[in-house]
C-alpha cells in the first residue's frame, strides 16, 4: 500500500496521473458517458488496486467492489478533484459512512508544495462488513478535464490459506509434495477436507488432500493439508486449492493459487549403487554411494549426498567438480568413525538426499535431485572399530569433604583398537572460558573400553564459576591419535562451594586480608549455598556481620 505521501505526489497535475495510468485515461480522454465503475472483487488479506474514470462535466462517481467472508475493510482513494465528498454504502444500499464522517480521514492536496488538486480520503476499519457489492460514491463540482481516481482496499479475514511448495522452480520428472496451509488467525485449522489440482495448459483434477502426518504430508493436525505430484514435463503448472471451513457465522469458502516452473534437468541419473566396503574381519568400513550421470549440459556442478539415521542425524558429504558432456559419476563415502561420532545410532541408514546444482552461471540452478534415493542395513556393531574411539560423555562427580566439595572426579570412556601405554591430555575450562587446568592423564590402557578417571582438587576451582567444560582432548601413541573438540560438562557449582585453602581466604591467593573483608561485605545478607559456602563462617546459612567478625579474628 503506498503512503499518503506518496499518493499525494501523483496528484501535482491530473494529466501527470493520467500518464500512470495510460488505458485508463485513454477511455476517460475520448469522454466516456458513465461515470460508474467496474465492480472489483477484493482479495482476502491481500491489497486490492480499484480505479474509476472522471469523465468532463462528470458530478458524481461510484466505485463498486465486492466483499466475500471479511472481518473487516479499510480503503484509501485518490480523487484528484477539488471540492470532492464522500460516501460508503453497504449492498442493501444503506449509507455507512455519510459525507463529513469523521471515520474517514481527507489529506488535501493543498497543503503540499507544489499544491495539488483533490486529495486522499482515508477510511478507518470498518468491523464485520456483510458479503455483497459496496459503493465508494463522490460527489464533486462539474470535472473540467479527464483523470482517474485510484485506491486500495484491504478485507482482512481470520481465515487465513495459501499454497505450500518447497519451491517454485522444480525439475521435470521430480514428484513433491503440495500443501494447502489454513489457518485461524495464525493457529492451524484441523479436519478439513480441502482439494488441490494442478495443471498446465488446462486444470488438473481437484484430488483431496490430507493432514495425517503420512506420506506425503510431513506432520500431522499443523493445518497443512498434502498432496503428492509429479511434474512430469517442463512448462508453467497452475496450482489450486479450494477449502470449505465451517464458522460460527456458516460454512465459508476459501481459495489459494500458485504457479509453479518445470524445467528440464541437465543431468539424466543412470544408476546409483549403494555399497558397504569391509575392512578387518569382515566389519564395515564405511558405505559408499555412487551414482552415475548422463551429463546433459557441460558445466561445473555441486552434488550433495546426504545419509541420515532413524534418529534424524544426518552427515553431508558435498563434491564439486566440471562435468563435460556425457556419463559422469559422482561418489560419496561415509567413514566407519564419522557414522558412530555424527550419528551414533544404528541403521537402517537412509540415503536420504542426493542433489545436484549447476554453479559455474550467476545464480545456484538445480540440475538433479533424488529424495530417498536408497537404504543401507548396518549396525555400529557391524561397523570397523577405529583405533581410537572417543566419545563426547563426560561424568562429574563431586568429592565433599565435610561440608565442602574437596575435588570434582572427571570421567570420559576411550575405546582402542590396541593396548598399551596412551598419552592422554585435555583442559578444563569455566563458565566464562577462564582456564581451570591442562590435565594430564596418560597411562597403560587395554584394547576395547576403558575409564579415564582424574580428580581436579578444590585449589584450581577458587576463582572459577561452573558449570566446568572438559575441552580438546588428545588421546596418542606413536602414530595413531584421536581428538575430540567437547568432551562435556559438568552441573553449576560456584567457587564458594569448594574447600578453601584457608578459613576465610575468599579470593583464593592463600591468606585472610582487606580483599576478603570486601568480598564478605559485598555478599552480606545473601544466603549461603548448600551444602557449604566458604563466606558463611559460622554455618548459619546466611552471610552477614557475624561472619564479618569471625573473618577479622582470621586474618
Amino acid at each position: 500500500m503506498k503512503t499518503i505521501s506518496s499518493v499525494l505526489a501523483m496528484l501535482r497535475h491530473p494529466l501527470r496521473l493520467c500518464r500512470a495510468l495510460a488505458l485508463l485515461c485513454l477511455a476517460a480522454s475520448v469522454g466516456m458517458a458513465s461515470a460508474q465503475a467496474q465492480t472489483v472483487p477484493v482479495a482476502l488479506n491481500l491489497p486490492t488496486t480499484i480505479s474509476a474514470n472522471v469523465v468532463p462535466g462528470a458530478t458524481t462517481l461510484d466505485v463498486p467492489f465486492t466483499v466475500a467472508g471479511a472481518d473487516s475493510i479499510r480503503f484509501d482513494l485518490i480523487v484528484p478533484v477539488n471540492g470532492a465528498t464522500l460516501s460508503l454504502r453497504d449492498p442493501t444500499g444503506t449509507v455507512v459512512y455519510a459525507p463529513g464522517d469523521a471515520r474517514v480521514a481527507f489529506h488535501p492536496g493543498s497543503t503540499r508544495t507544489p499544491p495539488l488538486p483533490g486529495g486522499v480520503f482515508v477510511g478507518a476499519d470498518l468491523n464485520d462488513p456483510a458479503d455483497g457489492t459496496w459503493t465508494l460514491r463522490l460527489t464533486f463540482p462539474a470535472a473540467s478535464n479527464p483523470t482517474v481516481v485510484l485506491g486500495t482496499i484491504f478485507a482482512r479475514s481470520r481465515y487465513q490459506v495459501g499454497i505450500a511448495i518447497e519451491r517454485t522452480t522444480l525439475l521435470a520428472g521430480e514428484d513433491v509434495s503440495v500443501g494447502m496451509v489454513v489457518l485461524d488467525n495464525g493457529t492451524p485449522i484441523t479436519g478439513l477436507s480441502p482439494t488441490i489440482s494442478i495443471g498446465s495448459d488446462v486444470p488438473g483434477a481437484a484430488v483431496s488432500a490430507v493432514d495425517d502426518g503420512r506420506s506425503p504430508d510431513g506432520l500431522a493436525n499443523d493445518g497443512v493439508y498434502s498432496v503428492d505430484y509429479t511434474f512430469g514435463a517442463p512448462g508453467l503448472y497452475n496450482v489450486v486449492g479450494n477449502v470449505e471451513i465451517p464458522t460460527s457465522k456458516g460454512v465459508i469458502r476459501r481459495s489459494a493459487t500458485a504457479q509453479v516452473h518445470a524445467v528440464a534437468p541437465q543431468l539424466r541419473a543412470t544408476g546409483a549403487h549403494f555399497d558397504i566396503l569391509r575392512g578387518a574381519a569382515n566389519c564395515a568400513s564405511g558405505l559408499q554411494v555412487s551414482v552415475g550421470f548422463n551429463v546433459l549440459k557441460a558445466a561445473r556442478y555441486s552434488t550433495l549426498i546426504r545419509l541420515t539415521s532413524p534418529t534424524g542425524k544426518q552427515i553431508d558429504v558435498r563434491k564439486a567438480a566440471n562435468q563435460a558432456l556425457g556419463s559422469a559419476t559422482v561418489m560419496a563415502t561415509f567413514s566407519a568413525a564419522d557414522i558412530k561420532s555424527k550419528l551414533g545410532s544404528d541403521g537402517p541408514y537412509s540415503v536420504s538426499r542426493i542433489e545436484v546444482l549447476e554453479v559455474g552461471s550467476d545464480q545456484l540452478l538445480l540440475a538433479y535431485r533424488k529424495l530417498d534415493a536408497g537404504v543401507f542395513e548396518a549396525s555400529l556393531a557391524n561397523l570397523c572399530a577405529a583405533a581410537v574411539e572417543l566419545q563426547p560423555s563426560l561424568t562429574v562427580t563431586p568429592v565433599l569433604d565435610g561440608n565442602f566439595i574437596n575435588a570434582l572426579k572427571l570421567s570420559f570412556p576411550v575405546t582402542l583398537a590396541n593396548g598399551g601405554f596412551y598419552q592422554v591430555s585435555f583442559k578444563l575450562i569455566g563458565s566464562d572460558g577462564q582456564n581451570v587446568a591442562l590435565l594430564d592423564a596418560s597411562r597403560a590402557l587395554q584394547a576395547g573400553d576403558n575409564t579415564i578417571e582424574v580428580d581436579v582438587p578444590a585449589d584450581r576451582f577458587q576463582n572459577v564459576d561452573g558449570p566446568y567444560q572438559a575441552i580438546s582432548l588428545l588421546v596418542v601413541q606413536g602414530n595413531v591419535s584421536g581428538r575430540l573438540n567437547v568432551i562435556g560438562s559438568s552441573e553449576r557449582y560456584s567457587r564458594w562451594q569448594f574447600t578453601p585453602r584457608y578459613p576465610g581466604d575468599l579470593d583464593g591467593d592463600g591468606v585472610v586480608g582487606p580483599t576478603d573483608a570486601a568480598l564478605m561485605t559485598q555478599f552480606r545478607g545473601q544466603a549461603a549455598l548448600r551444602p557449604g559456602d566458604r563466606r558463611d563462617l559460622n554455618g548459619d546459612g546466611v552471610i552477614d556481620l557475624r561472619d564479618a567478625r569471625i573473618l577479622q579474628t582470621l586474618r
